[in-house]
């Protein structure tokens, strides 16, 4: 008896599956929100996708930009860069009105498609949405809220939307971000010390994609195979009033310019009074030493882009424990000759900072210099010590 229950449940899912046929009204289109700046995680906007059929009332918002605080080991996760990510399907009002709430544009392209294409597209994203398809591992640039929704059109229509290949902007993955970073000072530094060369790859148009402004340009300009504009309408679905740009008092320029002078000013006091201020250079490479650290973890016991980074160039490892032993007599004359080896390299990174093929940012030249000065000043105090004993 079970089984006889058990075989009618399915058969009859599965029909119910295979007959459900959308209107010849319906629509699906992709929605791009506005950046905010509000936050980090913000600021590049976001992309997802609307199915709406009123003869069957349904208006929906697959989202593939959820992660779920409660998933297990997720900050451990989150440091080896793999954090898992999931699709959602929402009510698309209560999504709307979200983002109208957060004074974030709405901006929608209707999808030109035929039936059989509409309803393949949504029974794909109603497979996707099942516990066991809906988890993916989530990366910044290769696979997020945006690129899952172009890679999604590969997957149902290959080869049947053709983007345009000229790439006009000719920028990098970094340079892509910094766009949308203009109000996030620190993050944007955080990002540029964290994320290695890879990211200072020239990005094509296909690849641009993972933001979600150009996703909406490129769609705007593709084609299908059918020679076709493969965008059949555009709605502006919210425009936001105007804001006025925050700018941070306590920006990563100034404050590090400030480091500079205060480096700068210690190291004529130093001269004037016979002094050394250990603590001030405990901090200092300690700091730049623990950075360092993170670099080389996130480079070798990790999934995120840190790869080949040259921040490594000024951001020793070994800092952090030259910086304890900057308090030990016995060992400080012995490792003289390191304090000279990282002011040459330092001066050369300096003299060929826009040669890498990295981007620094530029507010760490002020940290850089900083480093630099405190470690030439060391030398020679070391080397005058010598030559007195």
């Amino acid at each position: 008896m079970y089984r006889i229950i058990l075989f009618i449940f399915f058969f009859s899912f599965s029909f119910s599956l295979f007959s459900f046929q959308l209107s010849q009204n319906s629509q699906i289109s992709v929605i791009t929100i506005g950046p905010s700046q509000k936050e980090l995680y913000s600021a590049f906007g976001h992309s997802g996708i609307r199915v709406k059929d009123d003869s069957l009332g349904i208006d929906y918002f697959y989202n593939y930009g959820v992660f779920d605080f409660d998933q297990p080991n997720f900050y451990i996760n989150f440091l080896k860069g793999k954090l898992l990510y999931m699709v959602v399907r929402y009510n698309y009002k209560t999504i709307e009105d979200h983002y109208i709430f957060n004074n974030r544009f709405i901006k929608e392209q209707v999808l030109n498609l035929n039936s059989t294409q509409k309803l393949k597209t949504f029974n794909f994203l109603e497979n996707n949405i099942l516990s066991q398809n809906k988890y993916y591992y989530y990366n910044y640039i290769y696979n997020n809220c945006a690129t899952k929704i172009r890679d999604l059109f590969d997957e149902i229509f290959p080869k049947y939307v053709e983007y345009d290949s000229i790439n006009n902007d000719n920028l990098s993955y970094r340079e892509l971000m910094d766009l949308y970073l203009y109000e996030q000072k620190w993050g944007d530094l955080g990002i540029d010390i964290c994320l290695g060369s890879e990211i200072d790859k020239i990005a094509d148009n296909y690849n641009s994609m993972y933001l979600p402004d150009y996703l909406f340009s490129n769609l705007d300009n593709a084609n299908t195979s059918e020679n076709q504009n493969f965008i059949l309408k555009e709605n502006e679905i919210f425009s936001p009033s105007k804001t006025k740009n925050s700018s941070v008092f306590l920006s990563p320029n100034l404050v590090l310019f400030i480091l500079l002078l205060i480096t700068v000013f210690l190291i004529f006091r130093e001269r004037k009074y016979d002094l050394w201020y250990k603590k001030f250079d405990f901090i200092l490479f300690f700091f730049s030493g623990a950075i360092g650290l993170l670099l080389v973890y996130l480079w070798f016991f990790t999934d995120h882009l840190s790869s080949y980074n040259f921040n490594l160039l000024w951001a020793f490892p070994l800092n952090i424990v030259v910086a304890f032993f900057l308090f030990n007599e016995k060992v400080l004359d012995k490792i003289k000759i390191y304090f000279l080896t990282i002011s040459l390299l330092l001066l050369s990174l300096i003299l060929l900072w826009v040669l890498l093929p990295q981007k620094l940012n530029a507010s760490l030249v002020f940290l850089v210099l900083a480093i630099l000065f405190r470690s030439i000043s060391i030398y020679f105090k070391l080397h005058n010590r010598s030559i007195v004993n």
